[in-house]
């Protein structure tokens, strides 16, 4: 949207000089238009056109509520330039790259896979396995199988992924961290909490020791290591760490929205140790500032309404409990396979909650 700014004359006390108004174009619209042009002079086809859209989806995906957009851009973009240079163009490859890792971050996990799987096989041909960039499609995949609850698939790609990082980079290099701590993750979602949680701990430590305790990546591994302790069952404990989180969360805000996970990661804890007044208390805040950063139908967002509805529902406000559960279920149904547990778990709560 362009900004109207208003410029006084220099002699600011004749009323009777005109003002001058100067328009100054944002970045996203500034990109739109040319776009929009490109498109009208030579079609929707043209590389200079599909460049353009590429353009203008970057600018929309810098904003959580215009994810899907860019999402929806990046798809066409991708398609186009496989139509236009082939399946094994590099710029091919990098399309359908970062159209399939945009799918994943709205939550359709199948066009993800799909997408990613194609870029994967796409640079494995054309750069060889052990290139950074193949190494990324193959990480960003595991991430989308460990979303479709396949771990074991998941699990596979990231060995091999933080093997040949630790290989060529040494095990303390950033890139390497980041395949580690996917690689935990995997672990926790296979149900491997003692394996998932010592490699957490290692995380924690190597990030602390190279980035700082109080750096972005620290906290980000400290949460991840408190979710993973809390399906040890260590409750208390993951308490307390998601608090240390939370306060560090608070000193970032250049993250926006991180805060809000934390409140839901800590909701959950505590629902699961039955303080549900405290719980909702957090969850009533998160969903608040999800909707703000994210939107209403972002899958952050979409997360923490499920869990609210959780402790509606214990709370006896049942009616609203299920309106929500619905407005989940619907987020759901269009983004995961029929089959996903998450699917299953919300219908049996929903059915709980209008029994026949």
């Amino acid at each position: 949207m362009g900004i109207l700014r208003r410029r006084r004359s220099r002699k600011q006390h004749d009323e009777s000089e005109p003002t001058e108004i100067t328009i100054t174009l944002d970045a996203l619209t500034s990109a739109s238009l040319h776009m929009n042009a490109t498109i009208r002079r030579h079609g929707e086809d043209h590389p200079e056109s599909i460049e353009a859209m590429r353009i203008v989806a970057y600018h929309l995906a810098r904003d959580p509520r215009r994810q899907q957009d860019a999402a929806a851009l990046l798809h066409h973009v991708a398609g186009s330039t496989y139509a236009n240079l082939g399946p094994d163009h590099p710029d091919t490859l990098t399309a359908v790259y970062e159209a399939g890792d945009l799918q994943c971050a709205v939550g359709n996990l199948e066009l993800a896979e799909q997408m990613l799987r194609e870029a994967l096989a796409g640079r494995e041909r054309v750069l060889g396995r052990d290139h950074p960039d193949t190494l990324l499609a193959a990480q960003a995949l595991g991430v989308v199988l460990t979303g479709l609850g396949r771990p074991a698939e998941a699990q596979a790609l990231h060995d091999d992924v933080a093997e040949r990082r630790e290989r060529s980079l040494g095990a303390g290099h950033e890139s390497t961290l980041i395949s580690r701590g996917k690689r935990a993750d995997a672990l926790r979602s296979a149900g491997r909490f003692e394996e998932a949680a010592a490699l957490f701990r290692e995380i924690v430590a190597d990030t602390d020791r190279a980035y700082g305790p109080d750096s972005w990546k620290a906290t980000v591994a400290r949460n991840n290591l408190a979710a993973t302790e809390f399906q040890l069952g260590h409750a208390e404990a993951a308490a307390d760490l998601f608090r240390d989180v939370l306060r560090a969360a608070t000193r970032l805000p250049e993250r926006e929205g991180f805060a809000a996970r934390v409140r839901s990661n800590l909701a959950t804890v505590l629902f699961g140790m039955e303080r549900y007044r405290e719980a909702g208390v957090l969850l009533r805040d998160s969903v608040a500032e999800c909707e703000r950063v994210f939107g209403p139908d972002h899958p952050e967002t979409i997360q923490s309404v499920a869990n609210l509805a959780r402790v509606l529902a214990v709370e006896g406000d049942r009616s609203t409990a299920a309106e929500l559960t619905r407005r989940c279920l619907a987020h759901y149904e269009a983004r995961l396979p029929p089959t996903h547990p998450r699917l299953t778990e919300l219908r049996e709560f929903l059915d709980d909650l209008e029994p026949c």
